[in-house]
């Protein structure tokens, strides 16, 4: 187990895939899954922010009840580095500004981190992974054997992002994206359930200014330098 870590736009879904093929692992997408929980949320009208009437979202309120049984009917599968909910492939979606802008509130959600916690430990039990979020190396799999925790300058994020967005077609300025990813930094880092951290045994990596084949490198150098030869990491 490789696990992950970091904030939005830190690089760790390209490095975590690239990684994973390297050695021969399976890759796991955390960040993908619970944007496809809120992308369901919001197709069933039922995100946090179409529920604001509920004060605090509070367990007894219609919303959060509502959010709860969309949830539980809900079939997340992983085929192919895709994903599919309810048999659509929603792939495309999983990236939109509206996704983006409710995903941090949706994960801070726990009884939406305790379902995809399941899940994501299941996944694990099947061989090796490479696991990327925010929780994997401090709280999904705490005895990962390899943790890193992947970071970037805000600026730097906000970057990429936007050129993320640019490869889709849409046109979104790097000032709003940063503000965006200020705003999911501050949301992710205080919630009281599995707040992003680095876990205290993780390799810290600052990936500004480097390219994603240099993380890559350092990163199988970190995992085969404890194996102690390429031959036995890539088995």
């Amino acid at each position: 187990m490789v696990a992950i870590d970091g904030p939005s736009g830190a690089g760790k879904s390209t490095v975590a895939r690239q990684l994973a093929r390297h050695l021969g692992f399976s890759f796991l997408d955390t960040g993908a899954m619970y944007r496809a929980v809120t992308w369901r949320f919001l197709e069933a009208g039922c995100a946090p922010s179409e529920c604001a009437a509920d004060p605090d979202l509070g367990r007894g309120s219609d919303g959060y009840r509502l959010m709860q049984e969309v949830l539980a009917a809900m079939q997340l599968e992983l085929r192919d580095n895709r994903l599919f909910v309810n048999g659509r492939d929603i792939t495309s979606h999983l990236r939109t500004r509206e996704v983006e802008s409710q995903v941090s509130a949706v994960s801070a959600l726990p009884f939406v981190r305790a379902a995809m916690r399941d899940l994501q430990r299941d996944v694990a039990r099947h061989g090796p992974v490479v696991a990327e979020g925010r929780d994997m190396g401090s709280v999904v799999f705490p005895s990962a054997r390899w943790k890193v925790y992947l970071d970037a300058a805000p600026s730097e994020r906000a970057r990429r992002r936007s050129q993320d967005f640019a490869g889709q077609g849409r046109t979104v300025s790097e000032s709003d994206v940063l503000e965006e990813i200020l705003v999911r930094d501050r949301l992710d880092s205080t919630r009281r359930d599995a707040p992003l951290r680095q876990a205290v045994d993780a390799l810290y990596v600052d990936s500004t200014g480097l390219t994603t084949e240099a993380v890559v490198a350092r990163l199988l150098a970190y995992v085969r330098r404890e194996f102690g030869s390429t031959a036995e990491a890539t088995r």
